[in-house]
């Protein structure tokens, strides 16, 4: 993958976490790159009340109903804030190849806080985009601002 289609699918995940943000969704987005399509998605949790609505699971269930399949062996997925244990699972179940992320979650993610062990089938690569950490931050600072 170029930097140039990275930063094209990077815009695009962008303009679904600001749609995420805009419906008090936490503003994650995801996209996933196939052989047949791209998939774009961004968190639902809220709207749908389920804790399973996050942007990594909504791309991987539509590429697979889809394209009909269950292994999406040459995907690669690009999302906006790493995963948790269930989405990286879901990742690695679904037969994803690579995965993107922009920003770690010290928090909640898999890697950088349950320190998952991954092997060599899926690629893991971290990007650099600004954006999403004043996207994320933003949120959660208006999110602490309107409990008070």
């Amino acid at each position: 993958m170029t930097k140039k289609d990275l930063q094209i699918y990077l815009d695009k995940i962008y303009q679904e976490a600001l749609a995420a943000s805009k419906e008090n969704e936490v503003p994650v987005a995801a996209c996933l790159i196939t052989d047949k399509n791209v998939y774009y998605a961004h968190n639902r949790v809220e709207e749908k009340n389920h804790p399973f609505k996050h942007a990594e699971l909504l791309v991987i269930e539509e590429a697979l109903l889809k394209e009909k399949t269950r292994r999406l062996k040459n995907g690669v997925l690009i999302v906006s804030l790493e995963p948790c244990l269930m989405c990286l699972g879901a990742l690695i179940k679904a037969g994803v190849k690579a995965l993107y992320y922009v920003l770690d979650d010290p928090k909640l993610g898999a890697l950088s806080h349950y320190h998952a062990f991954v092997d060599d089938m899926l690629i893991i690569t971290r990007l650099n985009d600004e954006r999403f950490k004043e996207l994320i931050d933003g949120f959660f600072l208006n999110l602490r601002k309107n409990q008070l």
